[in-house]
Order: structure tokens, then C-alpha cells, then sequence
């Protein structure tokens, strides 16, 4: 193994032990030792990478917003939309596996990234760029989901981020009341606000 490939392994680890410690103790409680300590390596190795916390959890950023941008539909939701007998079974299909995607933990290290943001410049400047190409790859990946039949709806572009907007909102409510989320009572307003909007 080269230097060159240990060095992007080492850089890998860190990076995916920010996530898991943002995720288990939240962005105030990460530090560069709990990182450490969950990703098995020497404070070193840690410091030869990332030099601060800062530098470190703006990397974090970057990888989490990579993730969700290279993530590839899943097949069963593939299969589930070819199987959908018509417009309004699809729209069911999609917003299910739409909600979805709010319950992954990429979601909820985000988040924590994204309220830490507020008042850290840095992280903000490092965040902004990456969200924007997020926001670009979810409306894309929403057109590709509810397909050109539904997106050539009139009223698609303005329900499309009422859905979206919406779900995130209701999704960061599970952060202090959680609840099995299928069965949130949202899931049947989308549907309606959706259905009423894309087939009347």
C-alpha cells in the first residue's frame, strides 16, 4: 500500500468517525479526542490531517453533502415506481420514499452541522457551497422520482419545495419527540396537497 492510498484511508476514517460522533454527541460535544478515539488511530495520524476541530468538522461537511449527492436511488424504490399503476399511485410511491430519506442519519449529521453554522463563519463558508449543489442534486433526484409526466404539471414547481420544505421541518420535530415515522399524519396531507395540485 502506498503512502499516498494509506493517507486517503486515514483521511477516510477520520472523516467517517466525525460523522458517527456528531451523530451519537452532537457538533458542541464532538472534539478532536472523541473523533480520535472512534476512529483507532494516533493523535498524529488525527493532527497530520486535520490540524484543528474546525478544519476537521469543514471536511465532515464536505463528505456528508458528497454522500447524499453520489447516493444512488436504491433499487426496491426503482421497482416500487415501475410497479406503480398510475400518476397517483407514483406520487404515493415517491413521497414515502421522499420521507424516507429524512429519517437517514446523513439527515441528522447535517442538521447538526447546519444549526452549528448559525454561529460559526467558518463552518458557514464551507457549508454553503456544498448545500447549494445539495439543493440542485435533491430537485433533480424529485424530477427523476415523480417522473415527466408529473413534472410537466403545471403546478409541480411550486408543490415541489412545499414537499420538501415541509418534511424537513416536520422531520427535525423527531429530534425531541420521537415516533415511528410511518406513521406520521403529515404522510396523508402530502399525499392530498400533492394529488389536489399535480392531478386536478
Amino acid at each position: 500500500m502506498t503512502t499516498s492510498t494509506r493517507g486517503l484511508e486515514s483521511r477516510s476514517r477520520i472523516l467517517d468517525a466525525a460523522v458517527t460522533c456528531l451523530l451519537r454527541d452532537g457538533y458542541a460535544r464532538t472534539s478532536t479526542m472523541s473523533i480520535q478515539a472512534e476512529a483507532g488511530m494516533s493523535r498524529g495520524r488525527l493532527l497530520h490531517q486535520f490540524p484543528s476541530k474546525e478544519e476537521l468538522l469543514v471536511a465532515a461537511a464536505h463528505h456528508i453533502f458528497t454522500a447524499q449527492l453520489e447516493a444512488p436511488v436504491p433499487g426496491p424504490l426503482t421497482e416500487r415506481i415501475a410497479e406503480a399503476s398510475g400518476p397517483g399511485s407514483r406520487i404515493t410511491v415517491v413521497i414515502d420514499c421522499l420521507w424516507a430519506g429524512f429519517q437517514e442519519p446523513s439527515f441528522w449529521a447535517a442538521t447538526e452541522l447546519w444549526v452549528a453554522a448559525r454561529t460559526e463563519p467558518a463552518l458557514a463558508a464551507a457549508i454553503q457551497p456544498a448545500e447549494r449543489r445539495l439543493g440542485q442534486a435533491i430537485r433533480e433526484r424529485m424530477d427523476q422520482l415523480f417522473g415527466p409526466d408529473l413534472v410537466a404539471r403545471p403546478l409541480y414547481l411550486p408543490v415541489r419545495p412545499v414537499l420538501f420544505t415541509s418534511m424537513r421541518g416536520t422531520a427535525l420535530s423527531y429530534a425531541f419527540d420521537s415516533r415511528d415515522p410511518r406513521t406520521e399524519p403529515m404522510l396523508g396531507h402530502w399525499n392530498e396537497i400533492a394529488r389536489h395540485a399535480l392531478l386536478a
